[in-house]
């Protein structure tokens, strides 16, 4: 026999789901209406949602089941050849003819992983989310409105303008205010949440990775610094960040500091040299 304050609690973690889950149609819904309104002429694959994964056993499968569905959206995985068991977890997913796995033989890096994931990609526009469980679907709407709309060729997912409910640690966030400033100095774009790997990108915008550089982390910070460098607008969105509830960032920030400040002399001196040399 159950008591009343067991069934209080049961009943209220119900409702607090399935208001979850009607928001998340609704914003589906929305999605599902805006392809219709604007897919082309040859009703081809219009989104190609681009997710890496290295060793994500815990919540790929879990991802790929909360992604939108429709005929006008492709989902390509990039396994950038992980040891645990993602690769069998993918496998696991029913329905699953509208996920495009590629495995790549060794391990190449976030940045290369997506490269791969463009590549294989046929989208009008490209959507790239990370596997950590830490992105939500449902903010996906929120990435294409201003591509849509005509007021950007690159969204930006920002916690910042939306919400995330985690401790953020204070050498996250000087490095993010850091790049912030030499990002909107420099190149005259404004990014608070420089380093978030959920973004949206108009296909016009794929020449920013025929020279991509660095193939780890600092990859983010490239692809901001080479669209401000081409003139591509840059706008940051609202989404809501969930803690992070298994294992932990493959950031190495010994690692990624270095990467990041060569990356930053680098279209430091791309920027003055286009300056001098038009």
């Amino acid at each position: 026999m159950t008591t009343p304050s067991l069934d209080i609690e049961k009943s209220s973690l119900l409702e607090s789901r399935d208001k979850k889950n009607s928001r998340k149609n609704d914003n589906f819904k929305l999605l599902y209406d805006y392809l219709k309104k604007y897919k082309n002429e040859n009703n081809q694959m219009f989104i190609s949602i681009i997710l890496p994964v290295y060793n994500e056993e815990n919540t790929i499968k879990y991802v790929l089941e909360n992604l939108p569905k429709c005929e006008l959206i492709e989902v390509i995985v990039v396994d950038d050849h992980s040891t645990d068991s993602s690769l069998n977890e993918m496998k696991k997913i029913k329905h699953n003819e509208g996920i495009h796995i590629v495995e790549h033989k060794f391990n190449q890096g976030y940045g290369k992983a997506l490269l791969t994931g463009i590549r294989h990609s046929k989208g009008d526009i490209l959507i790239t989310m990370d596997s950590d469980g830490q992105h939500r679907a449902e903010d996906i709407i929120n990435l294409l409105k201003p591509i849509f709309n005509g007021d950007a060729d690159i969204t930006i997912g920002s916690r910042y303008k939306g919400t995330f409910n985690y401790k953020l640690p204070i050498a996250t966030r000087l490095g993010e205010a850091l790049l912030e400033v030499i990002i909107l100095l420099f190149f005259g774009q404004k990014v608070k949440n420089n380093q978030c790997g959920f973004r949206a990108l108009r296909r016009k915008t794929e020449k920013i990775f025929e020279n991509i550089r660095f193939n780890g982390y600092a990859f983010t910070t490239e692809l901001i610094l080479q669209a401000a460098l081409l003139g591509y607008k840059i706008e940051e969105v609202p989404i809501n960040l969930a803690s992070r509830e298994f294992g932990s960032s493959y950031i190495i920030l010994r690692k990624l500091i270095p990467m990041l400040s060569l990356c930053i002399i680098l279209y430091l001196f791309k920027k003055i040299k286009r300056i001098f040399f038009k």
